[in-house]
């Protein structure tokens, strides 16, 4: 079956004060689904259903996305990124890791039984810089606690994320930007 959403997040950069507001979606939230009308014509409503699976229903997951989004808050959206989970790996290995100030231990040793049967991780707290690979982790753990904690987990990647790319100097940021956009544009 199509996949859904991993991670939905409204992002509004406001050039006047250089701030980044992030305004994150919970997976399960029950929400009228809006796909894409056909030729650019008018959405078309699709029902109620967990805002995630807007990707999954509409013939084009994006703009099912997108719509559903656009309906919800009734807020003009100018740019849509679709990153998975490739993607996400190869812009963070192109920062060389993000540092991060993990709150708590994370663990899971999946051994094949129920009770594990989840990705494993094992980070400890402190800051830390962190490869591909445990971000990834990290921002998609969510099974021993809630929702609400992943998106917060998840906005405290990208803030540190921000911050970390904004720390570099122009000319080295614009020496990695092509391969940055290289990396989201392949996945």
């Amino acid at each position: 079956s199509p996949s859904r959403s991993d991670t939905m997040m409204l992002i509004r950069a406001d050039p006047a004060t250089k701030t980044i507001s992030l305004l994150s979606f919970p997976r399960d939230l029950i929400v009228p689904i809006y796909c894409a009308g056909r030729n650019g014509g008018a959405p078309v409503p699709y029902g109620s259903a967990r805002i995630n699976s807007a990707y999954a229903i509409c013939p084009n997951g994006l703009s099912g996305s997108l719509e559903t989004v656009r309906h919800l808050t009734n807020l003009p959206v100018n740019y849509l990124i679709s990153v998975n989970f490739l993607g996400f790996i190869g812009v963070v290995n192109k920062l060389g890791g993000v540092w991060v100030d993990i709150d708590r231990r994370y663990f899971n040793h999946n051994n094949g039984s129920i009770e594990t049967n989840y990705a494993n991780i094992d980070l400890q707290p402190g800051y830390q810089r962190l490869n591909a690979t445990q971000a990834l982790e990290f921002v998609r753990y969510r099974h021993f606690d809630s929702d609400f904690y992943r998106l917060a987990r998840q906005q405290q990647f990208v803030r540190a994320f921000k911050e970390q790319v904004g720390q570099n100097s122009k000319a080295d940021l614009i020496k990695k930007l092509p391969s940055l956009i290289k990396s989201v544009t392949d996945n």
